[in-house]
């Protein structure tokens, strides 16, 4: 992913994957304001910040991990969830729970 410029400096920065990584969310969170409530930090690496309400392929989008961030700061309460977990919430203000990512038949 191209670098690019965000709204926060370099030294607020909690994940320890780089900023341009690749990361995925939903057209809902990108562009009509609706919270990350689901996030799962994939056994291949791979971030997903999702706002639980829909699981169509057609609303994916491809973000960096640095755009997430700028969407809700609150996930960098996530930094450090291991490969292979997600996170989920009620609310925007609600904690996070953490748990162990159960495989999809599709990672066997």
């Amino acid at each position: 992913m191209d670098l690019h410029s965000h709204n926060f400096s370099e030294s607020e920065w909690p994940f320890a994957d780089a900023i341009n990584t690749t990361a995925y969310t939903t057209t809902r969170v990108l562009f009509d304001g609706f919270p990350v409530l689901l996030v799962s930090h994939d056994q291949d690496g791979d971030w997903q910040f999702l706002c639980d309400t829909t699981t169509d392929t057609a609303d994916c989008k491809i973000v960096c991990l640095g755009c997430a961030y700028q969407l809700d700061k609150s996930v960098g309460d996530l930094a450090d969830l291991p490969s292979g977990w997600m996170a989920r919430r009620d609310s925007l203000t609600g904690p996070w729970d953490r748990y162990i990512r159960e495989p999809d038949e599709e990672d066997s």
